[in-house]
C-alpha cells in the first residue's frame, strides 16, 4: 500500500502572479490577439498601398508614401501588442491579488497531497480532490509546478506545488513528477507571455 504524499508551503503573491500568467486559456488569447493584431497590420499596410497607388502622381511619390505606411503600420502594431500585455498583466495581477487575499488572510500556508488509492491530487483543508488524468495540464517553471484541469480557464480548478523547501520536498516532488510522467502526463517547460 502506498502511502499519501503531502506538501505543505508557503506561498506569496507570486506563485498566484505566476499560476495565472502560464494558464492555458490567457496564453492561447494572448497568442490570438497578436495574431490578429498581425494580420491587422498587414491588411492596414495592403489597404494603404492599394490606396496609395490611386494618390501618388509618380513613382517616387508612391515609394515614400509606401515607406511611410509602413513605418507607421510597424509602430501601431507595436503600440497595440504593449497595450495588449499591459491589459494582460493588469487582468493576471488583479486575479492574483484577489485569490491571495483571499486565502492569505485566512492561513498562508498551502496544503497539497496526492492520495494514490484515489489516484488524486487532494487540496487545502477542504479536501477537494482532482483527479489524475489526461485532462490534467502540468507546467514548470523555476519556482513551481503549475496544475490546471481542462482547458485551464478560469472557473476550472488549479493549484501550484512549490519546489523551494527542505531536500524532503524535493524528493517528494520528483516522486509526484515521475508518477506523473508514468501515467502519461507530459509536464511543460513554461514560456513567457
Amino acid at each position: 500500500m502506498k502511502k499519501n504524499i503531502t506538501f505543505q508551503f508557503p506561498i506569496e503573491k507570486q506563485d498566484y502572479n505566476e499560476l495565472f500568467r502560464n494558464m492555458p486559456y490567457f496564453k492561447s488569447i494572448n497568442k490570438m490577439a497578436t495574431v490578429g493584431n498581425l494580420i491587422a497590420l498587414f491588411l492596414f499596410c495592403g489597404y494603404n498601398m492599394i490606396a496609395n497607388l490611386q494618390i501618388a502622381q509618380d513613382g517616387t511619390q508612391y515609394l515614400i508614401l509606401n515607406i511611410v505606411t509602413v513605418v507607421i503600420g510597424i509602430v501601431m502594431y507595436y503600440v497595440i501588442l504593449f497595450l495588449i500585455r499591459l491589459l494582460f498583466r493588469k487582468i493576471i495581477e488583479s486575479r492574483s491579488n484577489k485569490l491571495h487575499s483571499l486565502y492569505f488572510k485566512s492561513n498562508n500556508t498551502y496544503q497539497v497531497g496526492f492520495d494514490p488509492r484515489f489516484d488524486a491530487f487532494v487540496l487545502g483543508k477542504e479536501k477537494v480532490k482532482i483527479p489524475v488524468d489526461q485532462s490534467l495540464k502540468v507546467i514548470e517553471t523555476k519556482r513551481n509546478l503549475l496544475f490546471y484541469v481542462g482547458k485551464g480557464k478560469g472557473k476550472d480548478d488549479k493549484f501550484l506545488i512549490s519546489k523551494a523547501g527542505s531536500s524532503d520536498q524535493g524528493l517528494k516532488l520528483e516522486r509526484i513528477t515521475n508518477m506523473l510522467q508514468e501515467k502519461g502526463i507530459v509536464i511543460k517547460t513554461a514560456k513567457p507571455i
